[in-house]
């Protein structure tokens, strides 16, 4: 089991709870071209927040990995961690033994960087705007969208909406 973090640009990133989950679940489907674990065609921000986290936080796989002596070093075990890296955002898979310092470090960088994060609760856009989200599964938000759009029974009926 892991404790989950994202960054994000702020800047392409909806504010509204609703449509924040919704963009959040698009982007989680990791279905563009790109490789996941390496930064090419990531924002700078992004890209410095990488470098700097990785320093405290090594990368679990790919061209940033620690060599495979390090990896056998038990210090390090524990805080290596997966990262999925996009144009717009870094999701981070850290242990739960490391969550509580990782997400302080997390939260310390992003605002550093001029990203925003998310704890999987809350939306963080710098340290006095927090926005909770809905606690709803991909699955839940999007059949309740399905739901709003369709009009109900007699709409779907008489082809109104």
């Amino acid at each position: 089991m892991s404790a989950d973090l994202m960054v994000f640009d702020k800047s392409k990133a909806p504010t509204d709870p609703i449509e924040f989950l919704k963009w959040y679940y698009n982007k989680s489907t990791w279905q563009s071209d790109r490789d996941y674990l390496d930064i090419k065609g990531t924002s700078q921000p992004l890209v410095d927040f990488f470098m700097e986290i990785i320093k405290e936080y090594p990368a679990m796989n790919g061209p940033f990995a620690p060599d495979i002596e390090s990896i056998d070093d038990p210090a390090l075990e524990s805080r290596l961690t997966d990262y999925t890296i996009d144009d717009d955002l870094i999701y981070m898979g850290f242990a739960w033994s490391a969550a509580d310092k990782a997400c302080e470090l997390v939260e310390e960088l992003a605002y550093k960087n001029g990203l925003g994060f998310y704890d999987m609760l809350n939306i963080h856009l710098d340290r006095n705007t927090v926005i909770k989200t809905p606690q709803m599964s991909r699955e839940e938000l999007f059949k309740c969208e399905n739901k709003q759009n369709s009009g109900g029974f007699f709409a779907r009926l008489f082809g109104k909406k």
